[in-house]
């Protein structure tokens, strides 16, 4: 009998498709993850809370509802506390979270001071028109800055920066190209790409980003007094980023550090903070 030769042995093709489809899907899922945070990036970067109550004219009187345009007309909604005679004013920039409502207990402090407050509603945040973005932003502040000049109860020269979080990148932006008597910023990042690192790691953000925030090269710009205050424990924006911006800044500068987390600056802080923040502010005005 003539023996059989054997069947060629086919290679084994399920596992290649496996791997195939694999690399196809994750490829396909990476550059989706790339596109949504290349084109949502401000939704990543400002949470808005829309809709504003009175302001809390029982516990403040003097408080009121404001409204003014920015140059390309969007309108703006602000909170408005006057100062007393020849005292300083505030212009404060909040973080990228709820709106100028969250802040009402910045009232009390300038109220407390004798102090003038401008709680200034970004737009889409509040009852303020638009959307939020960098570039608007940066609109919105000098809006509210020309509103400020053309007030006759505010002393242009008594005039004082406070970002906190998000805002700090605008209210340096702020001072470095109009110089407040002093800037005051809570918990600074050093500048959008870096603080993008660190929340997304794994993303190659260096390219990523479009925002040019850089609050870091901003203070180093500064012609006017810096206050950095920023909780070693910050969960959000970590402590590093604060001690570099202090580092960018030239003289005179003073740097608070508490023991607290991101959003617990002003609970951690209480009254030595004000009091350290009241006697800078003063201190950067007296003789002005």
């Amino acid at each position: 009998m003539k023996a059989v030769p054997d069947a060629p042995v086919k290679k084994p093709r399920l596992l290649m498709r496996i791997l195939r489809t694999a690399a196809v899907t994750l490829a396909v899922s990476l550059v989706t993850i790339l596109l949504l945070f290349y084109f949502l990036q401000n939704k990543l970067l400002f949470y808005p809370d829309r809709g504003l109550p009175p302001p809390p004219k029982v516990q403040i009187p003097s408080v009121e509802r404001v409204e003014f345009s920015a140059s390309d007309g969007v309108r703006l909604v602000s909170w408005w506390l006057p100062p007393k005679p020849g005292r300083p004013t505030v212009l404060y920039f909040q973080g990228n979270a709820g709106n100028i409502a969250d802040r009402s207990d910045r009232l009390h402090d300038c109220s407390d001071q004798g102090w003038g407050l401008l709680l200034l509603g970004y737009r889409g945040y509040g009852d303020s028109a638009g959307s939020p973005d960098e570039q608007g932003i940066y609109l919105d502040a000098r809006a509210a800055l020309e509103w400020l000049r053309k007030r006759p109860d505010v002393e242009g020269k008594k005039l004082v920066y406070h970002g906190e979080s998000l805002g700090c990148g605008f209210a340096s932006e702020l001072a470095a190209a109009e110089p407040p008597a002093c800037l005051v910023l809570e918990a600074p990042f050093r500048n959008l790409k870096a603080i993008a690192d660190f929340h997304y790691p794994w993303l190659p953000t260096s390219i990523l980003v479009k925002g040019k925030i850089d609050t870091a090269g901003n203070v180093a710009r500064l012609r006017c007094p810096l206050f950095v205050v920023h909780g070693n424990r910050d969960e959000v924006i970590p402590f590093a980023h604060g001690r570099a911006v202090f580092e960018a800044a030239p003289e005179p500068k003073k740097f608070y550090e508490l023991n607290c987390r991101h959003n617990d600056i002003g609970e951690s802080g209480g009254k030595p903070l004000r009091a350290a923040i009241a006697e800078f502010v003063e201190a950067a005005t007296r003789g002005k």
